[in-house]
């Protein structure tokens, strides 16, 4: 019968799945479960969610789950069955934790067009798009969990979840977020709202350095409103009295045109009487000889054009909406531009005044000197038979300078860019010595370069420490067992950077310092001393080409006497000392300007080139060597910033620490 034939099929496959069961992957499956069941992972997010296919259907209201019979995974379906065949011998119910696939939201809290609101407002905060999640615990309450990333600074970025409870929770923040929301989308230029990572690994909007709460959301609203009023008011002030000022210096410039139209007239008379004889007598009896004074304007007692609100308070309202609060800063806007035009009229005329009264000044000197010869009518005629300069001097042209517009870095796009021109200027500028001198700085090294350039001593126990690495990587040699082949005694084996091939050997660091068992600690000192003398002609040879910031993060304060070692980018300065158990560390971020002495840690500093076949760029770290010594650091800002991290990255369900970051941004 084709039944039976049917069932023979899927019992011959049920068989094939059985005798795939992985006993382990099933305990481990249970393992999880016990763990779900003491706390939800803060992403909200099994570890392997493809293992549950599992649906809900409206039309049966039951679930239902599809085991695709071609995966080789049936660990998932095994535990289910486990369990059913458990619950049935034990005659009781027990409960699972599993996500449920294209289920809709169960509207409890808030509405689907809601929640997809508050998926796009945290785009905008936070520039990724968060997941929402309806969570069931053990009792079957709910809790809408959303989860995501945010900026915290900079390129660094942490994870956060927010977790509403319950439906006053949930209106709660939504309205929160839809405030701000609305506020920064509005007016823009106006408001500032930063996120913080809170000690619970949620979000913190924070509005002029104050926390957004739904509780003071009303009096915010009143207090902007306020503050918008008080902004309007100094507004219409300033725009009242610049209108007067504009009218004040538009009938300065009305005067000093006339004016000078004027002198302008009697001297192009002069200058077409001249030409005859019956001219310059006419000019001489038209025009007699006067006394040329500067007429002074006299000032008008200027009053003050203050807009003051009577009785002030009388009219503040007890609550003010958003839709108010917009609208006065759409007017604040608008005056804003006409105080802005109004400026910018003044300074105009403020010019062109400047100009006329030179202009005015020339033609009085020029009348001047015409009168001097009108004593008589002989004199009158012999200089107005010189050849004199016919023109009347202009007013001075005022250019103002441009500011050069300057490059900004920007990782993404420029670094690649960045990193060949550094390699570039490395290989062609520095000398071999330098560049292993700089290699050197990559390693633990460092410490003792710092020491030695600080004038600490080089003790027995460091040189024995350095002897003891030097052995443990076979690289110790005898006095007289001289290393002559130097790069050439390793082979040339095929290398791949950066997806190239290339034949160059890569520098080691007792290669380059030549330890042996005889070096003593003053021979040693000689050569970092030498390392030094390197890094500081190398600085002088390599400067940074635009303007980028560094970072470098630390449990130790900067040392500004020190060669540091800094990162193009924060969040790769943060995840090197992530791994660390610490609760808090620094981050120092220096804002480098052009022509900033520096030198880059390129591919040309980690192998030799003897073959010519070394790719172009920074494959191997992207970091920068500093000498802070020489560089004049100031404090710019200071904050203290938190971030999500988890005690094992590699486990979805493994427990959260929020680490404290304090943040100091330097200038150059």
């Amino acid at each position: 019968m084709p039944d039976s034939k049917e069932n023979i099929e899927r019992h011959t496959k049920f068989l094939s799945m059985v005798s795939k069961i992985n006993i382990d992957e099933i305990e481990e499956i249970d393992n999880e479960q016990k763990l779900l069941n003491t706390n939800i992972p803060f992403k909200v997010k099994y570890q392997r969610d493809y293992l549950w296919q599992i649906y809900y259907s409206e039309y049966t209201n039951k679930y239902f789950m599809l085991v695709t019979t071609e995966d080789l995974d049936y660990s998932a379906f095994f535990y289910l069955l486990k369990k059913q065949l458990q619950n049935v011998k034990k005659r009781k119910k027990d409960k699972i934790f599993v996500p449920i696939s294209y289920t809709d939201y169960s509207r409890e809290y808030l509405t689907k067009a809601e929640i997809s609101d508050i998926e796009n407002y945290l785009w905008l905060f936070t520039k990724e798009w968060p997941l929402v999640y309806d969570v069931y615990d053990k009792e079957n309450n709910l809790s809408i969990q959303i989860v995501g990333k945010s900026c915290i600074y900079d390129d660094i970025k942490s994870d956060y979840k927010i977790e509403l409870s319950n439906e006053e929770e949930a209106t709660k923040f939504y309205k929160v977020l839809k405030a701000l929301f609305i506020m920064k989308t509005e007016v823009p230029h106006h408001y500032d709202i930063k996120l913080y990572i809170t000690d619970k690994g949620s979000l913190e909007f924070k509005l002029n350095d104050k926390k957004v709460i739904y509780e003071i959301l009303s009096s915010l609203v009143k207090e902007e409103y306020i503050k918008a009023e008080e902004i309007k008011i100094n507004l219409l002030d300033e725009k009242a009295k610049k209108e007067k000022e504009l009218d004040r210096l538009q009938k300065k410039s009305s005067k000093l045109e006339k004016d000078y139209l004027e002198k302008e007239k009697q001297i192009t008379t002069f200058l077409e009487c001249k030409r005859t004889f019956f001219g310059r007598v006419k000019y001489f009896f038209k025009y007699k000889k006067v006394n040329l004074v500067k007429e002074t304007v006299s000032k008008e007692k200027e009053q003050d054009v203050k807009l003051v609100r009577v009785n002030k308070y009388a009219e503040v309202k007890s609550n003010y909406t958003l839709e108010e609060l917009i609208e006065l800063y759409k007017q604040i806007d608008k005056e804003e531009t006409k105080v802005t035009n109004l400026k910018l009229d003044i300074e105009a005329i403020k010019q062109k005044i400047k100009n006329l009264e030179l202009k005015v000044k020339n033609a009085m000197l020029y009348i001047e000197e015409i009168d001097k010869h009108k004593k008589s009518i002989f004199e009158f005629w012999r200089f107005t038979n010189k050849d004199k300069s016919s023109e009347l001097p202009a007013g001075n042209i005022v250019e103002k300078k441009q500011e050069k517009i300057k490059k900004t870095f920007d990782y993404m796009f420029d670094f690649e860019d960045l990193s060949i021109k550094l390699d570039t200027m490395q290989r062609e500028l520095l000398t071999n010595e330098e560049l292993e001198s700089i290699y050197l700085t990559s390693t633990f090294i460092l410490e003792d370069i710092n020491k030695v350039l600080n004038e600490e001593k080089i003790t027995e126990k460091d040189i024995k420490k350095i002897k003891e690495k030097a052995k443990e990587s076979n690289s110790l040699l005898e006095k007289e067992n001289f290393d002559i082949f130097g790069g050439m005694a390793y082979d040339n084996k095929i290398k791949v950077l950066a997806n190239k091939k290339h034949r160059e050997v890569e520098r080691e660091v007792f290669r380059v310092l030549d330890i042996n068992k005889n070096t003593t600690a003053e021979d040693y000192k000689e050569m970092i001393n030498k390392v030094i003398n390197n890094l500081k002609s190398a600085f002088n040879k390599i400067k940074l080409s635009l303007d980028l910031s560094v970072y470098r993060a630390d449990t130790e304060e900067l040392n500004t006497n020190n060669f540091n070692v800094f990162n193009f980018e924060g969040k790769n300065a943060v995840s090197n000392i992530l791994e660390k158990d610490i609760n808090s560390f620094n981050l120092y971020k220096i804002n480098l300007k052009e022509n900033t002495p520096i030198l880059a840690f390129t591919n040309i500093v980690y192998f030799e080139n003897n073959n010519q076949t070394l790719p172009l760029g920074m494959n191997v770290t992207e970091g920068i060597l500093l000498n802070n010594k020489v560089m004049n650091l100031e404090l710019k800002a200071k904050q203290e910033i938190k971030m999500v991290t988890y005690k094992n990255p590699e486990d979805e369900l493994s427990d959260i620490e929020i680490k404290t970051i304090n943040v100091e941004e330097y200038e150059i």
